[in-house]
């Protein structure tokens, strides 16, 4: 059973130490993330970021147990879990199997994950035109082409992150 937590900040590790000692379980878990660049003083620069900001996704099918439940709220380095998840799991399962479906070899959410249907601007997030914003000119299933009123571009829309604007 899946269920959705609210992280503190930097207490990843002993969130999964504690559902180890405290709860005698080790729960799958499912953290998706970003990878972006930024140009800074001329240099570009690659970040990660989490998708979700600080939830993520715990799996184990002893989380049926209210019991359990009742003392994950108690662990260190949760804020809080979000209630009436069991009402919610095949939505669950559906969103973290599409967020695997898009990630890449090393785990990171590819652009594909993003359905982008009525935007008109997108801004790159990596590759050489990061920061720039564009015009999106015509939009096929893997390419997109895009101009910012001087220069046109054609990409593939799977190799560089992009967003709306």
């Amino acid at each position: 059973m899946w269920i959705i937590v609210k992280l503190k900040k930097n207490q990843f590790n002993i969130l999964k130490q504690d559902f180890k000692k405290k709860l005698n379980i080790e729960p799958k878990f499912f953290l998706p993330k970003l990878k972006f660049q930024k140009i800074k003083k001329n240099k570009l620069i690659q970040y990660t970021r989490p998708l979700l900001g600080d939830y993520i996704f715990c799996y184990h099918s002893a989380f049926k147990n209210s019991n359990i439940l009742e003392n994950i709220n108690y662990l260190r380095g949760i804020k809080f879990f979000l209630k009436g998840f069991q009402n919610y799991q095949k939505d669950l399962f559906s969103f973290v199997g599409r967020c695997k479906k898009h990630e890449d070899e090393n785990g990171f959410i590819k652009q594909t994950f993003f359905n982008f249907i009525s935007i008109k601007n997108i801004k790159f997030l990596s590759g050489p035109f990061t920061n720039i914003i564009f015009k999106i000119i015509k939009k096929q299933k893997k390419i997109m082409e895009v101009s910012d009123g001087k220069v046109n571009i054609s990409f593939p829309t799977d190799r560089y992150l992009f967003e709306a604007v």
